[in-house]
């Protein structure tokens, strides 16, 4: 992965969190319809959110029974390593894979893309490079009990993106056979428009998505902050359900809040239990949330809340960030901790990654985002929906009973 900037993270800076994204009931894309390693690279910018360089992506791909139908569950990115030991970076996925195999029926098969490998003093990809990532990837699928099914190498020229086989169909490629042949562009590949369709953009590098979640307005922070100041002044004029209904009209309808709207909801999104509840809404269909603690006085609060859209998910983080840069820095922790549970949950690691650091930035001890960084780290999986769980409820169903007190914000 990219170097990270300056900020509250990780204890091991030398193996950051893999971007991983993986299929999720709750924000179903379409079916899409691929034919070979070349078609699944092309499509692979849509599925991470940016065109990867200098890079190891692994996919994971299960098949039924019978050995048919083969369905992507995972897909996850690491920056090539300094050193040659090609294993200790993918054995960062090896809980994320196994997760993937464990929940397949029948065999699971990796398809293993290594972007922009070393080259030697003839220009070509070193040799010791590829030996070593085939050795990793035959390491990581026996110690998950998957397959290598693909291994392909990819390369930026003058000419266009080229890819060649090491292992194709299953079958390693006899060195003297492999060849650099033109990569399929997304333009070539039906998929890639329907990815496009569905709000699957490409920004052009990680570093772009990094700019993306990091983007500041200033003028309207300033502007926040003035009306946070007249609010400290009158607290009585915080109505925690007007700004819970204020930011469920900014995320669903793309509503502009102005400067005293975003005030208050930057402030009741300081309380944790506003917090609880706002994951229990937007999320209502997981099954960790119904230990979440919604005090009884939020649920109804909290009613405005729709859950977070499904078919206009990118939308809604979009218009997240455009709010967390709109109010004071080190009043977007919670905003961002929010936004990265939902990107996690939804499969979109890599802006879950982002999210999750500069949380730890602005607030290095919020819990929920420390716990998230772990998860990132070893890349976990986010949890499936419970079967026939009621959506919508949750808070409703755990309020009963409580006397409804809480701590102050």
């Amino acid at each position: 992965m990219t170097n990270h900037e300056p900020g509250g993270r990780s204890p091991e800076p030398d193996l950051p969190a893999p971007d991983t994204t993986s299929t999720s009931s709750h924000a179903p894309d379409p079916p899409v319809r691929l034919s070979g390693a070349g078609q699944l690279l092309a499509v692979l910018p849509h599925l991470l959110g940016y065109r990867p360089e200098r890079s190891i992506v692994v996919v994971a791909l299960a098949l039924d029974p019978r050995g048919t139908l083969g369905q992507m569950v995972f897909a996850g990115r690491l920056d090539l390593p300094t050193t040659p030991d090609l294993g200790v970076g993918l054995q960062q996925l090896r809980y994320a894979v196994q997760q993937a195999a464990d929940g397949s029926s029948g065999p699971t098969l990796l398809a293993v893309f290594g972007h922009d490998l070393p080259t030697g003093p003839d220009g070509e990809v070193d040799r010791a490079a590829v030996a070593g990532l085939l050795a990793a990837s035959r390491g990581l699928a026996h110690d998950t009990g998957c397959h290598v099914h693909d291994l392909v190498l990819v390369r930026d020229t003058a000419a266009g993106r080229q890819m060649c086989a090491v292992v194709a169909d299953g079958e390693d490629v006899l060195e003297q056979e492999r060849g650099w042949r033109a990569a399929p562009s997304a333009p070539d590949v039906p998929a890639a428009a329907d990815l496009v369709l569905s709000g699957r953009a490409v920004l052009p590098s990680r570093g772009a998505v990094a700019a993306s979640v990091r983007r500041r307005d200033e003028e309207a922070s300033r502007a926040t902050d003035v009306s946070l100041r007249l609010l400290h002044l009158a607290p009585e004029r915080l109505d925690e359900g007007r700004a819970l209904s204020d930011l469920d009209a900014c995320l669903h309808e793309g509503s502009t809040l102005d400067a005293r709207q975003r005030a208050q909801v930057a402030v009741v999104l300081q309380d944790r239990w506003v917090r609880d509840a706002v994951l229990a809404r937007w999320l209502p269909d997981l099954p960790w949330a119904q230990d979440a603690s919604v005090p009884g006085e939020l649920v109804e609060a909290s009613r405005a809340l729709r859950p977070w859209p499904t078919t206009a998910h990118q939308e809604g983080l979009e218009r997240l960030l455009t709010l967390v840069a709109q109010v004071p820095r080190g009043l977007g922790g919670p905003l961002l901790t929010l936004g990265a549970m939902v990107a996690w949950t939804r499969g979109d690691g890599t802006v879950a990654n982002e999210m999750c650091d500069l949380a730890l930035e602005v607030d290095p001890g919020s819990q929920l985002a420390g716990l998230l960084r772990r998860a990132l780290e070893v890349g976990l999986r986010p949890p499936r929906p419970a079967p026939g769980r009621q959506a919508g409820r949750p808070a409703e169903r755990r309020a009963r009973g409580r006397s409804g007190g809480r701590p102050a914000a």
